[in-house]
């Protein structure tokens, strides 16, 4: 059986427990009233009064205590008595709560306590319909703003509004008109003191067409993205070359940079111009100063001559040659030399200039570029690089031996393509002007001293021009006319010859064709004399020339 300290104890917890009910019972139907008829009318100071009103409940309960022991009477089983007061008084409770809620959809001058923002706007003091405007004002203003982003100095905008902006939890004004009107006395006392002391933000929460968004900072990449300008290196007056310092490059992340929108236009945008910055990742120039640094030798020249070309052909060849020189290859890396002097048009600094096609000579812009490819295949086999492509002319040119050509064609297909096959960079320079066309190859020389290397080309075979006549009834007989340019043809092979501390070896390097294109001579037979043109066909089919005049002479047209 429970001793008397325990009964004691347990009565006197039971009936605080009452105590707290009845005053519950009987103040919170009138608090609800109250705020029915006027929201503020009850004060922090009432609220703390009601809620502090357990002390003297605490007393009473003590002094039952003590008259029940001092009747020194066996304290009865109160579980059953309490089970149906609690009841009775949560029902009270519960009715009070319901009263004070339905007075919020009731009373239309009903306000929001002090302290409550819905976002950056102060709504406190303002009923549902004010703080409804001030909201929508802001959203507004929001939604016809204009956002920034920013991107390593660079300004790209854009509607808010064509972000697909949208506010999504307008109920957030009667959240507002609610706090501190929910609840029990207590639960309503406390909230009221954290408006008080601290206040509290309510968000406005918004959402945005991700495809918007998306597209937006596609659009800011294409304008913000910049390749980096590569460490680079100059030739000085003194022959010598200088590193020239490069430029770091830039790119937009463009899932980083959704990520950071997103949360940005949520959460860390409360008005005014959205100002955003995109997420970037810096790209620094891929080479090395250091390895730069090193290059200092000449390792190959080329050099050829083109004065008596015309003004046109002379153009391409300056204009090809700059187009190549300051090219710097890494080590590994390889070269197209049709890849750097592409298009073949006016617009890249071309002129129309005789060039070969199909066996004959005829006018296209960058006619003579391949003079400039071959001037710099001679420069890559003094510094004895890796040649990838080369090609032979269809037909022999006049500025170099057989086999020590290189064609390029960009219809054709043809291209020059060498690898640096050294273990550090290479720097292509070159000049023209005068008739003198010049390549140099500087790289780091680690050939022995003393050593030597001579290309020698060997002509296989040889065919020489042909002369073909055709005889032309149209025309009359007197009449000759010479076309196409005699080209000999050749088969050669190229050798390279190496002599190292005094000892010779040789090898193969290419072969090459050269066709063979003949004259042609177009002689008119039309005469009223038959024996006249007799005399002419024979000496034509037997392709005599001297023939063909002598009859012409004898005739009086020669």
């Amino acid at each position: 059986m429970m001793n008397k300290n325990m009964q004691r104890i347990v009565v006197a917890i039971i009936a605080v427990i009452l105590a707290v009910i009845m005053i519950l019972s009987l103040v919170a139907p009138a608090m609800a009233a109250e705020e029915a008829e006027e929201w503020d009318v009850q004060t922090e100071e009432q609220i703390a009064e009601e809620a502090d009103a357990e002390e003297p409940i605490t007393e009473e309960a003590g002094a039952e205590d003590q008259v029940t022991e001092e009747a020194g009477e066996e304290v009865p089983d109160a579980g059953d008595t309490a089970q149906v007061s609690s009841e009775d008084q949560s029902a009270n409770v519960s009715e009070a709560v319901a009263a004070s809620e339905n007075s919020l959809q009731t009373n239309p001058n009903a306000v929001i306590l002090d302290g409550v923002k819905i976002g950056s706007v102060d709504v406190s003091g303002m009923n549902e319909e004010q703080a409804t405007a001030a909201v929508n004002a802001h959203v507004a203003e929001m939604q016809n703003s204009v956002m920034t982003a920013r991107a390593d100095g660079q300004e790209m905008v854009i509607a808010v509004s064509d972000l697909g902006f949208n506010w999504t939890n307008p109920n957030v004004v009667s959240k507002a008109l609610s706090l501190g009107r929910r609840g029990n006395i207590l639960e309503r006392y406390k909230v009221r003191k954290d408006l008080s002391a601290n206040g509290v933000e309510l968000p406005i929460e918004r959402e945005f067409s991700s495809d918007a968004m998306h597209a937006f900072i596609s659009q800011c990449a294409v304008t913000a993205n910049r390749a980096p300008v590569e460490n680079a290196l100059t030739l000085n007056g003194d022959g010598t070359l200088s590193v020239v310092e490069g430029v770091n490059g830039i790119v937009v992340d463009e899932s980083a940079s959704y990520s950071a929108m997103v949360l940005y236009m949520n959460t860390g945008w409360r008005g005014g111009a959205p100002d955003f910055n995109l997420v970037t990742e810096v790209i620094p120039p891929s080479r090395d100063k250091e390895q730069l640094a090193r290059v200092k030798d000449i390792i190959g020249t080329g050099d050829t001559d083109y004065s008596g070309s015309s003004p046109e052909r002379e153009q391409n060849i300056v204009n090809g040659t700059q187009l190549i020189s300051g090219i710097i290859l890494m080590p590994g890396e390889q070269f197209s030399l049709l890849e750097h002097v592409v298009p073949f048009s006016a617009e890249n600094g071309y002129a129309p200039a005789p060039s070969y096609a199909e066996g004959s000579v005829i006018d296209t812009f960058g006619g003579g570029i391949c003079q400039v490819s071959t001037t710099l295949y001679l420069a890559v086999l003094q510094a004895e690089l890796q040649v990838d492509e080369r090609f032979c002319h269809s037909m022999m040119v006049h500025y170099i031996e057989p086999s020590k050509d290189a064609a390029i064609s960009e219809e054709g297909g043809k291209d020059l393509k060498f690898t640096n096959n050294t273990d550090a960079p290479i720097y292509l320079y070159g000049t023209a002007g005068g008739g003198a066309l010049h390549f140099s190859i500087y790289g780091v020389e680690t050939r022995p001293a003393g050593r030597t290397v001579n290309y020698i080309s060997n002509v296989l075979s040889q065919t020489d021009v042909q002369f073909i006549f055709i005889p032309d009834e149209n025309l009359p007989a007197g009449t000759i006319i010479q076309s196409g340019e005699p080209h000999i043809g050749y088969e050669a092979e190229l050798w390279k010859e190496t002599v190292e501390n005094g000892e010779m070896t040789r090898e193969w390097v290419n072969e090459s064709s050269y066709r063979m294109t003949p004259i042609t001579y177009t002689v008119g037979v039309q005469t009223a004399d038959p024996n006249l043109k007799a005399n002419l066909m024979g000496a034509i089919a037997a392709g005599q020339l001297d023939q063909i005049n002598y009859f012409l002479s004898l005739a009086g047209l020669a």
